[in-house]
């Protein structure tokens, strides 16, 4: 028998096994992938870390879930923890009721700890393009304008594995970007290891990560509990400190240089931009000159909306007792679930105000 005629009759039932196999390997991978993406089964699972920030990955599945719900996000919510607690949705959608014939769908993608370059990186590259909001309302409060150890390292968060390909985009770097963004298989990477972590001392440990330990609604708001009085009489905040002067506008230029390439991203997108003083408790201004602190503070942030042409809004008008309540508050800058509504309420009013076409007035019949 010829041997070319042998080796080649050979070497087809060896290709048909492997194609066989691969196959069989991707209808295993395919199955494993639909199964991954079942509710009931996402909800046992540990969270998904495709994200470096866990908050991230529980606020674009609610985010998924509202958008499948209702088609369509008209506000989002960006800033740091106190966006998080702070603002309400559910109540600030009461609050506005209809933009032009259809019932207002708002959303909070706030992130514990994020600072303003933080803030930009997620705004710009995942809720923006996940959103299409028509307004994006961005809350500040003074401490977030200066460096801080409080903070998120903005080079751990830019250095995760999706993160670094929006920082620094390439081909190689989108491509792995969208394969860890795409399947569910590749976003539990690390979950068996961390939870083996959880066991090593024969019980298991607790959750380390705040956003994984608080509850957070369909609308991405999480409450703050229990109250400041709570806290206080159990001296939890004895080395806080009022707020200093912001004495010097050099010390806020890369948190100004980031809320500003915010504003453009959402402006690139579509949507309106408002920059908001989040209030925190009146403690932070207290003291002879803390009127007029609050005031420098205030102008600050008003002379970089005028400059760039996006607007500013103060639901204190410059006055920094407005929010003196124990019962307000969870902390001297986390709201208490009926602060939050409060403010809410006055934000809501406070935008139904604004010149701008984007917010439309309550009409209580609807």
């Amino acid at each position: 028998m010829n041997r070319s005629f042998t080796s080649s009759s050979e070497r087809r039932p060896r290709l048909r096994r492997w194609a066989l196999n691969a196959l069989l390997v991707a209808a295993m991978l395919a199955a494993a992938e639909l199964v991954l993406r079942l509710d009931a089964v996402e909800a046992r699972l540990p969270i998904r870390t495709q994200y470096h920030e866990a908050g991230a990955v529980i606020r674009e599945e609610k985010l998924t879930r509202l958008l499948r719900t209702y088609g369509h996000v008209d506000v989002l919510f960006v800033g740091s923890s106190i966006v998080r607690c702070n603002v309400n949705p559910s109540v600030f959608d009461s609050q506005i009721g209809v933009i032009g014939r259809r019932r207002t769908v708002s959303f909070n993608a706030g992130l514990s700890g994020l600072w303003p370059a933080s803030v930009r990186l997620y705004l710009e590259d995942l809720w923006l393009p996940r959103a299409r909001p028509s307004l994006v309302v961005q809350g500040i409060r003074f401490s977030e304008l200066l460096p801080s150890d409080r903070a998120r390292s903005y080079h751990q968060i830019a250095s995760g594995l999706v993160e670094s390909a929006w920082e620094h985009p390439g081909p190689l770097g989108r491509a792995t970007a969208w394969a860890f963004e795409t399947f569910r298989l590749l976003q539990y990477r690390g979950t068996l290891p961390a939870w083996l972590l959880r066991w090593r001392d024969g019980v298991p440990a607790a959750f380390e990560e705040d956003e994984v330990r608080v509850f957070t609604d369909s609308r991405g708001w999480t409450p703050r509990t229990p109250t400041l009085d709570v806290a206080l009489a159990h001296h939890l905040l004895r080395d806080e400190k009022p707020n200093p002067w912001l004495a010097d506008g050099r010390c806020c230029v890369e948190s100004f240089a980031a809320i500003r390439r915010s504003a453009r991203a959402a402006s690139r997108a579509g949507a309106d931009y408002v920059l908001v003083n989040v209030p925190e408790h009146a403690f932070r201004w207290s003291g002879p000159d803390g009127r007029d602190r609050y005031a420098a503070y205030l102008s600050a942030l008003r002379t970089l909306a005028d400059e760039d042409g996006f607007r500013f809004v103060d639901v204190t008008n410059g006055d920094p007792a407005l929010f003196s309540s124990p019962l307000d508050f969870s902390d001297y800058h986390h709201m208490s679930p009926s602060g939050a509504r409060r403010f809410t309420r006055m934000l809501a009013a406070a935008l139904r105000r604004s010149p701008a076409p984007t917010l439309a007035v309550n009409d209580p019949g609807r």
